[in-house]
């Protein structure tokens, strides 16, 4: 912006003052315009319609006299009116109806029915000339019959034959039809005061109706054709003549016109008072306009006092802030240095993880060897009593290391789980078989449930973490039975371990997984434990992406559950194909996978993907385009990828329930998610889905479409070695 402009506020408010007054000025008189072609266009639009429904309805009513007069006139075709009484005409001619018919010799004289007076000279128009197209044509003229008004429909007679240079003009059969009849039609498309209606003759003489009594020279129309003028003159002055929006239509068989007129002054009534109101509202603003200009020349003048106060306060302010400035950034320098301290300390931290984990261990292995020999040569019973409680404190001490040296090392991050197939019967029987002679000498019944899953896993952190539940819920158990066993929950495998423990309050489900918590051990008790047990297996669960969860009825017994993802068979898992439902299951190729992804370009590169592999693909961008897909698609899915987190109300878990429940059975899917928290595992493993994290490699979603495909066809299989 210049700098005359910024010196000059008062300028730049008046400009701005202007530039708005003119912008309104030119927005206003542009949608006033635009409001004028409207109610135009409507106002045609409206008597287009009126005119074409008129026409309807006034030629039907006409053409059945039409029709009638025709009838009649051909039977006087070859002789004229000397055929009327050879043929014996009177009788048949009459015949009742809404319309009178009436015969008329050359010279206009009543031969049969009621008299007719025509309008101005109507029957001498009708008996001049004797040109072939007026012969055969019904010819329309306006009059009387029987001193009623009506339309009157007439048809020539001729004698002499049928060439043309013969014939002689000998009379005309009429057909009158009252006015009468067409007044409810009439009544219905005018009201004679706001919109005229009426049937007129192409010289724009009128025929039937109320209102515009002429209408002058009207366009020359073809039969059924339409039109509507804009700017018809239908009255007033030469000086101030009476415009109106007229709307034409020729019947079909008839030279008749249908007419509507509307004068333009009551169409366009309704936009003068917009626009007096309009003008009205522009005038009330630009007043406001001016208002809020006096208000902001006022604080004009106030903001540059002020500016002089905020150009003081900023000097001082600078200052201070370059004061602040130089204490932050030694503040900042001191803790960049304290941060790369942190990073050497955790870098440190795995190094003595690494080494204490073997280095301790070596005192501890001494001090075991030497208790040993101690042990060998002590004779007395007071000097081994004293050994033995020497060997309980070493074996203490022992474990308190172990579990110590496990829990810095899972939460420094150094551990690298190894993830391989694992079959789970050899790890239920190792722990089992740990534990079982501990189990009998309290009493306790504890087994193993058969299963022949194989699951994705790090086996001997798997071991361990079992090893934890199994050894809780022998310790805790007074009397009864411990259980492990196994239960299939989609991709997920279920591995749960029952006692008949004294349970777990309801308050105290969460607390047990902290570290050193013990229940009922508040004298700390070594020979109970350290309270690290569930700690270490909260931790390695959460490293292995598995599950860990608890149930419990206090005084009944609890049920701890660790969910670990089900092997392909591709890599080993025991157990056939079973066959789809239908018959053959389909091959890979043939499946038809759903993908819903709210980025293109994801949802892009994961068509791509699949498409390469064989696959058929359908695409949708949130939950609910997912299921009215669907709902519409002549070809369900096989199976879906979709993300987790998607606009709209569902999420990638409920469209997998969404749909399964649309076709009435459960289907298979794979959820991407970005979101590691434990709440999207269960999420997962609740609806039977595999959880793919991102990123990922496509050699993991290639496994994860092998896994739930499997699932899908082995599913009666799995669901027998997994009871």
């Amino acid at each position: 912006m210049p700098r005359s402009l910024v010196a000059r506020p008062k300028t730049v408010l008046a400009s701005v003052i202007v530039a708005l007054s003119v912008l309104g000025a030119v927005a206003w008189g542009a949608v006033t315009a635009l409001d004028y072609d409207d109610t135009i266009e409507r106002a045609e639009g409206d008597s287009r319609q009126a005119v074409a429904l008129l026409d309807g309805h006034a030629q039907a009513i006409l053409e059945n006299a039409a029709v009638r007069l025709t009838q009649v006139a051909g039977r006087f075709e070859s002789g004229g009116l000397t055929g009327w009484a050879e043929n014996g005409l009177d009788e048949s001619l009459a015949t009742t109806g809404p319309n009178s018919l009436s015969i008329l010799d050359a010279k206009g004289g009543m031969r049969f029915g009621p008299p007719v007076a025509f309008d101005g000279d109507g029957f001498g128009g009708l008996s001049v000339g004797t040109e072939t197209g007026r012969r055969n044509a019904v010819l329309v003229a306006s009059g009387t019959s029987g001193g009623e008004r009506a339309i009157l429909l007439v048809r020539r007679l001729y004698r002499g034959g049928m060439a043309f240079d013969k014939a002689v003009f000998d009379g005309a059969v009429l057909m009158a039809v009252p006015v009468t009849a067409l007044t409810p039609v009439l009544n219905a498309f005018g009201d004679g005061l706001q919109r005229s209606a009426g049937l007129f003759r192409p010289d724009g003489t009128r025929l039937a109706g109320f209102g515009t009594s002429a209408l002058g020279n009207l366009p020359a129309l073809t039969p059924g054709a339409q039109t509507v003028e804009s700017e018809w003159r239908t009255g007033g002055s030469e000086s101030a003549p009476e415009m109106s929006i007229l709307g034409l239509k020729r019947m079909v068989g008839l030279p008749v016109l249908s007419a509507v007129a509307v004068p333009r002054d009551v169409v366009l009534a309704p936009w003068h008072v917009r626009l007096e109101r309009g003008l009205t509202v522009a005038g009330v603003g630009f007043l406001a306009l001016l208002g809020l200009s006096w208000i902001g020349m006022t604080s004009l003048r106030r903001e540059a006092a002020a500016r002089r106060d905020l150009t003081d306060a900023k000097a001082r302010l600078e200052q201070r802030v370059e004061e602040r400035t130089a204490d932050l950034r030694a503040v900042n320098q001191k803790l960049v240095r304290a941060l790369d301290e942190k990073e050497r300390a955790n870098q440190a931290k795995g190094r003595f993880l690494s080494a204490a984990n073997h280095d301790l261990r070596q005192p501890f292995q001494a001090l075991r060897l030497f208790h040993y020999l101690l042990m060998e040569r002590l004779k007395e019973p007071r000097d081994r009593s004293i050994a033995e409680k020497m060997g309980e404190a070493l074996d203490a001490g022992e474990k308190l290391l172990h579990a110590l040296l496990e829990v810095a090392t899972l939460d420094a991050g150094v551990v690298r789980p190894e993830v391989a197939d694992v079959p789970v019967a050899a790890v239920l029987d190792d722990v089992v078989e740990e534990f079982r002679a501990a189990a009998l000498e309290k009493g306790l019944q504890l087994r193993a449930m058969p299963c022949g899953l194989t699951v994705r896993t790090d086996r001997a952190m798997l071991t361990r973490m079992l090893r934890d539940l199994v050894r809780n819920a022998v310790a805790f158990t007074p009397a009864g039975r411990v259980t492990v066993g196994c239960r299939r929950r989609g991709q997920w495998l279920r591995i749960e371990v029952w006692d008949t423990g004294a349970g777990i309050p309801k308050e105290h489900l969460e607390n047990i997984f902290e570290d050193f918590v013990q229940l009922g051990n508040p004298e700390r008790d070594r020979r109970q434990g350290l309270g690290l047990g569930l700690a270490k297996v909260r931790r390695k669960a959460a490293l292995l992406g598995h599950a860990i969860e608890v149930r419990s009825r206090f005084g009944a017994g609890s049920v701890f559950a660790l969910s670990v993802p089900v092997a392909a068979f591709g890599r080993g898992a025991a157990g056939p194909v079973a066959q789809d439902a239908a018959g053959e299951a389909p091959s890979d190729a043939e499946r038809l996978v759903l993908v819903v992804e709210d980025d293109p370009v994801q949802r892009s590169g994961m068509l791509l993907l699949l498409e390469s592999w064989g696959h058929r693909v359908m695409e949708a961008a949130d939950g609910e385009a997912a299921v009215a897909l669907v709902e519409s698609a002549a070809e369900k899915p096989d199976l879906i990828v979709t993300d987790f987190r998607l606009p709209g109300r569902l999420t990638g878990v409920q469209v997998v329930t969404r749909v399964g429940e649309i076709l009435d059975h459960p289907i298979p899917g794979v959820i991407l998610t970005g979101d590691t928290a434990p709440e999207r595992i269960r999420e997962a493993v609740a609806t039977g889905c595999r959880l793919l994290h991102k990123p990922f490699t496509p050699d993991r979603l290639r496994d994860a479409l092998t896994a739930v495909i499997t699932d899908r066809n082995g599913r009666t299989l799995h669901r027998q070695t997994a009871a």
